[in-house]
């Protein structure tokens, strides 16, 4: 009888044990969000990227190449519930987003503006990369003198378009890591002539956070 009294002690003792644990270490199921919940129709995203662009030269001679980095602000609402069309799962993202920073080739000294960007992101259930694609149309103040940019900048403010491809890596169910790489437009749209323009190709690296 002892015997059957210890062993009825030592099995509720380690019963008693293992429902503690249990409440200590919820099921990664109930703790843990759906990555594909973030991109549900209203959820929202913040993103900082910073990275360089460099002028490139489509025949214009005689005229600076002009270099610059941009460090980007970005704020954006998820416009629909992702579609169901196999590899091109995903839904549209509409973006605001302010920028600015340093010329660091060429004449002048400074770009800053803002654009609003839209985006398509291409998603797949627990996935941990979530690529997209994107345009954006905005405004840039700048400091790049006429004269010594040989016409390529002709206002003080000019229009900015961009397009580019990009990625998140999920570090966790809300935190992820951006790498773009992107082309930029900077013109007056004739506004003033000359206006050849700058055309400019690089990439950004930062980080994102939905919320």
């Amino acid at each position: 009888m002892k015997r059957l009294f210890a062993a009825l002690a030592a099995f509720s003792f380690l019963a008693g044990g293992a429902a503690l644990a249990g409440l200590e270490e919820p099921s990664p199921l109930v703790a843990t969000r759906e990555i594909e919940s973030n991109f549900a129709r209203g959820e929202r995203e913040f993103q900082n990227v910073t990275g360089p662009y460099f002028f490139f030269d489509t025949g214009r001679n005689n005229r600076p190449s002009i270099d610059f980095a941009i460090d980007t602000l970005r704020l954006g609402v998820m416009l629909n519930d992702p579609w169901r069309l196999g590899p091109f799962s995903g839904n549209f993202e509409l973006l605001g987003e302010v920028s600015a920073g340093p010329v660091v080739a060429g004449p002048g000294n400074v770009l800053a503006g803002g654009s609003l960007v839209f985006r398509y992101n291409f998603v797949q259930p627990r996935a941990r990369l979530s690529p997209y694609l994107q345009i954006g149309a905005g405004g840039v103040y700048t400091d790049i003198p006429e004269r010594e940019s040989g016409g390529l900048i002709s206002l003080p403010v000019e229009f900015n378009l961009q397009a580019g491809i990009g990625t998140r890596l999920m570090l966790s169910d809300r935190w992820s890591i951006v790498v773009e790489g992107a082309y930029r437009h900077i013109s007056n749209a004739e506004i003033k002539k000359p206006n050849f323009g700058i055309d400019s190709v690089g990439g950004n690296l930062g980080f994102g956070f939905f919320f």
